[in-house]
């Protein structure tokens, strides 16, 4: 799993600097996109601005979510035409598109795209148990279901602070869900 620290922006996106964490993330991308980190940071980034902007108490006046959302979709069809085959692009944008599948199209074909993402990052990495949990998570609940989270979320709890090192919206996010 990819160290996702990256001071800069870690530290624009803990101050809720968020129009500069915006710029900053999409000049960076925009200079070298081929750079899988830039392209999963400036995807989360505006995932998570787009779906929380009302938890976070931002406002159309604070950041322009259309453009946000418009990013979005640009960085994830980028990503599934360049990194279709990477494990951190498959989890992170697998977990993205399957929890809010209709911030990238068509509800039910986007939710099942996001599921066979999760499922094709755990299949690559089998041991990884944030994949793991990730695509366990995509199933229904069902007894047996439950019974094999709640074992596989006691290993993602022994790793997590490894795997989400920094201070940055992905980091803190994945960290406060997963604990």
């Amino acid at each position: 799993m990819i160290d996702w620290t990256w001071p800069e922006v870690d530290r624009l996106e803990h101050q809720e600097n968020w129009n500069e964490a915006k710029e900053y993330l999409i000049k960076a991308w925009q200079q070298n996109p081929t750079d899988l980190k830039t392209t999963v940071r400036l995807g989360f980034f505006c995932w998570y601005v787009v779906v929380e902007q009302g938890p976070l108490g931002i406002t159309d006046a604070d950041i322009d979510t259309d453009e946000l959302e418009s990013f979005l979709t640009e960085v994830t069809n980028f990503g599934l035409a360049h990194f279709i085959t990477h494990e951190d692009f498959l989890w992170c944008f697998g977990y993205m598109i399957s929890m809010f599948p209709y911030y990238f199209g068509d509800y039910e074909q986007w939710e099942e795209k996001g599921i066979s993402m999760l499922k094709h990052a755990y299949e690559l990495y089998p041991e990884e148990p944030i994949y793991k949990y990730s695509y366990l998570g995509s199933f229904t609940n069902t007894y047996r279901t439950r019974r094999t989270r709640k074992n596989e979320l006691k290993r993602v709890k022994t790793v997590l602070e490894d795997r989400f090192r920094g201070e940055g919206l992905l980091s803190e996010y994945f960290k406060s869900i997963f604990s």
